[in-house]
């Protein structure tokens, strides 16, 4: 019995190892399969980091783009105020030619009224230019208004109301009474109304498209400098609005309208590329193809 017994109790302590050998292995195997898990774990973090540096890459590269174009946009701009003082030196020469035939010519006739034109077109060609210059300060000067010849009667700016009243309106009666003023062909009291409305609203969800309205005013105006100038400001300080797109279409319908065929042609391919099933990518497509 006591035999038995022992061999019992041997059993007993064999089974005990046993036991204690398979848990052991157990763990280990378990401490292996989480090192492993967490070199992927690892691994894939590295990777994600790696994309993130390529996507952060990316778009520093991006912005660099876009400021390049705003830079060539600019240039041109100032390139076409060269022209444009280039063309004043020769209507200026064809003009005094001119002045001396008439001086040696009768009154009256054709080639009077054919100075009548001469002059009107000089003087619409410096009108042009001092709003340019005047608009991106090459003077100094004071902001010009819009062309002689946009501004009619009814869409003249009305006196302003008081400023109790304006600060009165809400947000949306403010943007509501603008837009109603440009819908009702009150383009100058409109503009007015948009840039009041920013400055006291600037962070309202309506800012991107109150900027984009006072760039409709220019257009509607065809002073297309200015609208070009101001569809960048909604190209820039709203990328992510919802009237990007439309600024990027009139942006570069205005360079087309200007003449400026190569930076309009740019400006819709960067619309088509950034929002190719967009409407304003369809219109683009069809003004480049017709061009």
């Amino acid at each position: 019995m006591t035999k038995r017994n022992g061999w019992l109790l041997v059993a007993v302590v064999a089974l005990v190892a046993a036991l204690s050998g398979c848990a052991t292995t157990s763990d280990m195997s378990g401490l292996e399969n989480r090192l492993s898990y967490l070199e992927r774990r690892y691994n894939d973090s590295e990777k994600n980091r790696d994309q993130y540096q390529l996507r952060m890459e990316d778009f520093r590269k991006h912005q660099a783009d876009q400021m390049q174009q705003v830079r060539t946009q600019t240039a041109e701009l100032y390139a076409a105020i060269d022209r444009m003082r280039e063309d004043i030196q020769k209507l200026n020469g064809r003009l005094e030619i001119r002045e001396r035939n008439l001086n040696e010519q009768p009154a009256g006739g054709a080639l009077s009224d054919r100075m009548i034109e001469v002059e009107k077109d000089l003087l619409a060609v410096k009108e042009r230019i001092v709003r340019l210059e005047d608009y991106l300060n090459l003077n100094n000067a004071k902001k010009p208004g819009p062309p002689a010849a946009a501004a009619e009667p009814q869409t003249q700016a009305k006196a302003k109301p008081d400023a109790a009243s304006e600060h009165s309106l809400s947000e949306s009666e403010h943007y509501a009474k603008a837009k109603q003023m440009f819908d009702g062909g009150d383009l100058e009291g409109a503009r007015a109304e948009f840039q009041q409305f920013l400055k006291r609203f600037p962070k309202s969800a309506s800012a991107d498209a109150a900027q984009f309205w006072i760039a409709e005013v220019y257009y509607r105006q065809k002073w297309y400098e200015k609208a070009i100038l101001e569809y960048q400001k909604v190209i820039e300080g709203y990328p992510k609005g919802n009237k990007i797109q439309a600024a990027l279409l009139k942006q570069g319908f205005s360079f087309f309208n200007l003449g400026d065929k190569a930076n309009g042609t740019l400006v819709l391919k960067e619309l088509i590329k950034k929002f190719p099933n967009s409407n304003e990518a369809k219109i683009a497509k069809q003004k480049l193809e017709g061009a």
